[in-house]
């Protein structure tokens, strides 16, 4: 095997930094998991699953579908890329059905917004997990999903989440957020480990609790679990099997997360953008 020999260049003020922080004879370790972890993250493709109907956000959908809704100046599916780009996402699958021209007529090739994003064509509405074992060939490797109706910040480490899934050696790892009210969603359940152990019905009253992100990074093991040509859903059929297996791990989030299901999910979180609480 040829070998071939390369140098970086850091910036002076970086590398001032990165003496002041790591003791030397851990550096070239440090520098080489650094770069690693970048190319990862640079070859990793997200998806994003565009194509529900929105039904819950009423007549607003029947014209757009509900990732193309406006929160400040951009649609919920650009908020969503340009904070994967940020930490080093550049590919994007979009999953698209319901009124799914809107989104390749607004996005195309993601030339505009630095990324490259390429479309996975439901004829039929095909569910969370039926949505993904239709673009089983245009994914490869570890892979990213996440829902097109939900908002978050940059706090979420994306690295972190990457690097908790391998260390944990998962086919599936799904992002928990901490909220207030979890009656409408649902609860979960994990262990020391951050293994999913149990998935609670929605409480009948307000209480706090750990709630379905609509954030996962999966395995392409992933695709066993998932019937082909059919409709499917990640929640009911695919993560009580993981679950029960032991091979569904969570990662927790207690940042911003709003999942836009209701006209008063989107309200809050037009009023959160201009207040300044999404950046």
């Amino acid at each position: 095997m040829q070998k071939h020999r390369t140098s970086i260049e850091f910036p002076a003020d970086l590398w001032e930094e990165l003496k002041s922080r790591v003791p030397p004879r851990k550096r070239t370790a440090f520098i080489i998991d650094a770069i690693k972890d970048k190319l990862v993250r640079e070859s990793m493709k997200c998806m994003i699953l565009c194509g529900g109907p929105g039904a819950g956000m009423g007549p607003i959908t029947q014209s757009i579908p509900k990732p193309m809704m406006p929160v400040g100046y951009k649609p919920i599916a650009e908020h969503i890329i340009l904070r994967l780009k940020k930490q080093g996402i550049y590919n994007f699958i979009l999953a698209v059905s319901h009124l799914g021209e809107h989104l390749v007529r607004y996005f195309g090739d993601g030339s505009s917004l630095g990324v490259r994003i390429d479309y996975s064509f439901e004829k039929v509405p095909l569910g969370t997990a039926g949505a993904i074992k239709n673009a089983e060939r245009k994914l490869n490797g570890t892979f990213l999903v996440v829902y097109g109706d939900i908002l978050f910040n940059e706090d979420l480490d994306i690295g972190k989440l990457i690097s908790f899934h391998n260390e944990k050696k998962a086919i599936a790892t799904m992002v928990l957020a901490k909220v207030e009210d979890a009656s409408r969603f649902g609860l979960v359940s994990i262990d020391n480990e951050g293994r999913v152990i149990a998935f609670r019905e929605k409480p009948r009253q307000a209480v706090p609790g750990l709630v379905n992100a609509g954030i996962y990074v999966f395995d392409p093991e992933i695709f066993s679990y998932i019937p082909s040509s059919m409709p499917s859903s990640l929640e009911e059929d695919v993560f009580p099997v993981l679950a029960d297996r032991g091979k569904l791990y969570a990662f927790v989030y207690k940042g911003y997360w709003v999942d836009i299901g209701e006209p008063e999910d989107y309200e809050k979180a037009c009023r959160d953008f201009f207040e300044g609480l999404l950046d």
